[in-house]
């Protein structure tokens, strides 16, 4: 009797323990289920902090994720803090983040240990950028080709450009510039689109690169004045801005802004955000008041899609690297 009423016990207890786990305990959670931090990794006011924090006012406008999403801003080396940061995380979809053309040219020029192709996983490629070259009004520079004449009156490294980060696209327009016009300036690299603004209004340069998007407040407030596009063609929206080419420099400078995460994300959680973005990107919040308000252009491309221009971008800027004898050997 005393063994009957011990197997009796313990199925009871068995019993018990089993209700008292909690409901779906034994399964795999749904996707999301707890907060999401989306690491920004460059100082607030730049081109990436305002394109993530659309994505995020979109989505809790339009409530397309049920759970919190939290900006984080970790900056330092050129974005390689940041986005080192994201990597290290686990990959379970609670930490992403951006990604953009720094993850190859960091890596080429030796100041990265990440490999672009093996630590990431590229979600979305969202927009498509241009620079602009941009004075304060107190210069008396009021075109482009007053600017070359400047820079070849003053001699090698004697005009400063600001711009955002070391093997950045600014950076890459500064050595574009300085090869199509044979003079080399002085670029100076900063933590953030805001930053060089602060640099440039507070005179610390002559001039500055400056994303669209970092300076049209500036620009309608008469604060700074715009010296050419580095597109093909004069912006829809900035209509009045020359490009370079019309003014007898022969460069464009692109720069793209996307959406990823550490390596080894798994397939559901790349197919949930592709989907979230698919939705946002359709939004009027999004064309009309981030877009077309920013002088952005759609950049949509993702997943395989996405890493395989990664790679394009990798050899094309070995080439411009090797060219400019800076490739890490």
């Amino acid at each position: 009797m005393r063994s009957g009423a011990r197997v009796g016990t313990f199925i009871l207890l068995g019993i018990a323990a089993a209700l008292a786990i909690p409901a779906g305990a034994g399964a795999q959670e749904k996707y999301p289920s707890r907060p999401i931090e989306l690491v920004v990794p460059y100082a607030p006011g730049g081109g990436t902090d305002i394109m993530f924090r659309h994505i995020v006012k979109v989505i809790e406008t339009h409530k397309l994720v049920p759970v919190p999403i939290a900006i984080v801003n970790k900056t330092g080396g050129s974005g390689a803090v940041g986005k080192s940061h994201m990597i290290r995380s686990k990959p379970d979809g609670y930490v992403l983040g951006a990604v953009d053309p720094n993850n190859v040219t960091q890596q080429l020029l030796g100041e990265v240990t990440w490999d672009y192709r093996k630590d990431f996983t590229y979600i979305a490629k969202m927009v498509d950028d241009v620079n602009l070259l941009i004075v304060r009004k107190e210069s008396p520079l009021k075109s482009l080709g007053e600017l070359v004449a400047e820079v070849k009156r003053r001699g090698a490294k004697k005009f400063s450009i600001a711009g955002t980060a070391t093997a950045s696209q600014d950076h890459i327009a500064s050595l574009d510039l300085n090869k199509a016009i044979r003079v080399e300036t002085t670029y100076l690299p900063v933590k953030s689109g805001g930053e060089v603004m602060t640099t440039l209004l507070g005179g610390h340069v002559d001039a500055a690169w400056a994303n669209p998007v970092e300076c049209i407040s500036q620009l309608e407030a008469g604060m700074v004045r715009a010296l050419g596009v580095t597109d093909v063609k004069r912006l829809e929206l900035l209509p009045k801005i020359p490009t370079f080419k019309e003014q007898g420099v022969d460069m464009t400078s692109y720069l793209w802004r996307g959406f990823g995460g550490p390596a080894g994300l798994p397939r559901e959680v790349v197919d949930y955000w592709v989907d979230i973005l698919t939705k946002l990107r359709k939004t009027q919040e999004w064309q009309k008041g981030y877009l077309e308000k920013s002088v952005l252009a759609d950049g949509w491309v993702v997943k395989v899609d996405f890493a395989a221009l990664m790679d394009r971008e990798l050899e094309a800027y070995r080439e411009v690297f090797a060219g400019l004898g800076m490739l890490k050997k």
